[in-house]
């Protein structure tokens, strides 16, 4: 990972993560892999962006999908492209369930 942009993502939420999504125009959608277990309620997980993304924009869509299926509306990420190996953060604080 030492070469690989990273950001750490915190679970606010009483449900884990299962899944996480980012997008550059919140229309085509990319996942980040999360293990089995995804980010446990109260835990924080620092997740590596592929290579293929360094020369990408700054500036990320991010949706969480949740254990019981629901998921966050899309946030916009501002994420810090000038240094390898800055941490950025990102909380997830609360979802909204679908209709």
């Amino acid at each position: 990972m030492s070469d690989q942009f990273t950001f750490t993502v915190t679970n606010k939420t009483e449900l884990a993560i299962t899944e996480l999504w980012v997008s550059v125009d919140d229309e085509e959608w990319a996942s980040f892999s999360l293990g089995e277990s995804g980010i446990p309620s109260g835990e924080t997980a620092t997740i590596a962006w592929a290579e293929y993304t360094n020369g990408s924009p700054c500036e990320w869509y991010i949706s969480a999908v949740f254990e019981d299926e629901s998921e966050t509306e899309s946030a916009l990420f501002t994420a810090v492209c000038d240094q390898k190996n800055h941490k950025n953060n990102y909380r997830i604080g609360s979802k909204n369930r679908p209709q």
